[in-house]
């Protein structure tokens, strides 16, 4: 395996030798070709990457034809219309794969064709934004991973259980007018009963509206506080920091990177890159040894628990299998009980 990297807004090329189960998009004379487009600068691109490579190389494993090189042209790209700048010149090349970060590139590269194999990692629920059928059986020429629909809004919320074992009223701070906040609150409705939560909602369409919601949620009231509008929280001014760091309720939110920047929280549950990577790559190469992407069921990521102990001991938390000294840590996720793959 080879790697040759540049500057991020600039394409990688990786060669991986991968085996082939079947002939059709192995036997070409030259190497498969597979896109992959997204932000990756709002990811640890380095671990999704190398995660990406892991599972293609695992996925070759289960073959036992021939040998042959995959081409992974990388972009990244944080636009729509970026995403479309590079999707259609990669389809008129002969494109065998497309790997989609997040919504934007998965809409431009389903907009683009109906014919290549596209493998969304991740979007938030794949059957609500249309992409698939259903996740059982996605239909057409989609499949991938999804980490905000109904099953990933039920893993998350028993891995909050887990770090708060006492949790049973939890507000959910979500912007309305954003479709994957009004996606993942409908998912997060609908199974909350199962695990025994009461969501408290709160809609906030600004910093402003974040800070009052903040300030007005009690113990009272909630548990805890789980912030899905996080991009209130990458853009945070002091004021809005202040009021959450007093706030005396333990605040969660699914970016690792918050967990870090953003003190007042408490932890973050949310996909480890590397293995979401590793998943992707997976069902890549499942695609080039011939499976179709309208067989391949939706699968849901195992959420990594990252969990800043100085805010823990703040509250006077104390986090089941957590360490009594340390700044971030991270908490091994239980494995979810459901027998499908995810």
């Amino acid at each position: 395996m080879s790697l040759k990297a540049g500057a991020a807004s600039v394409a990688m090329i990786a060669a991986v030798v991968l085996v082939a189960a079947a002939p059709p998009l192995w036997a070409q004379q030259v190497p498969p070709h597979v896109l992959v487009v997204g932000p990756i600068v709002k990811m640890d691109g380095r671990l999704f990457i190398g995660g990406l490579l892991e599972g293609l190389q695992e996925g070759a494993k289960s073959g036992d034809s021939d040998l042959s090189q995959v081409r992974l042209d990388i972009k990244n790209v944080v636009s729509a219309d970026g995403a479309k700048a590079v999707i259609g010149p990669a389809i008129d090349a002969g494109v065998a794969a497309i790997v989609t970060i997040y919504g934007q590139p998965t809409q431009a590269a389903t907009a683009a064709t109906t014919k290549v194999p596209i493998v969304f990692c991740p979007v938030a629920d794949a059957v609500a934004s249309k992409f698939v059928a259903s996740n059982e059986a996605p239909g057409g020429n989609l499949t991938g991973v999804a980490t905000g629909d109904a099953e990933a809004s039920r893993r998350r919320l028993e891995a909050f259980q887990q770090m708060l074992p006492g949790l049973k009223r939890l507000a959910v701070l979500f912007d309305p007018g954003f479709p994957p906040d009004k996606t993942q609150m409908k998912n997060l409705d609908q199974v909350a009963p199962s695990t025994g939560i009461t969501l408290v909602s709160r809609p906030v369409e600004d910093a402003n509206a974040a800070m009052a919601a903040l300030q007005a949620i009690g113990p009272d009231e909630a548990d805890a506080i789980f912030i899905l509008k996080e991009a209130t929280l990458r853009n945070a001014g002091p004021e809005l920091r202040r009021v959450a760091w007093q706030q005396k309720l333990p605040i969660l939110v699914t970016d690792r990177e918050l967990a870090i920047t953003f003190k007042a929280a408490l932890a973050s549950v949310g996909p480890n890159h590397r293995e979401l990577g590793k998943t992707c790559g997976r069902i890549t190469a499942r695609i080039l040894n011939g499976a179709k992407p309208a067989d391949l069921p939706i699968e849901h990521p195992d959420f990594e628990l990252l969990l800043n102990l100085q805010s823990a001991q703040r509250l006077g938390i104390t986090v089941p299998g957590a360490p009594s000294e340390g700044n971030f840590v991270k908490i091994p996720a239980r494995k979810p009980p459901s027998p499908e793959g995810g």
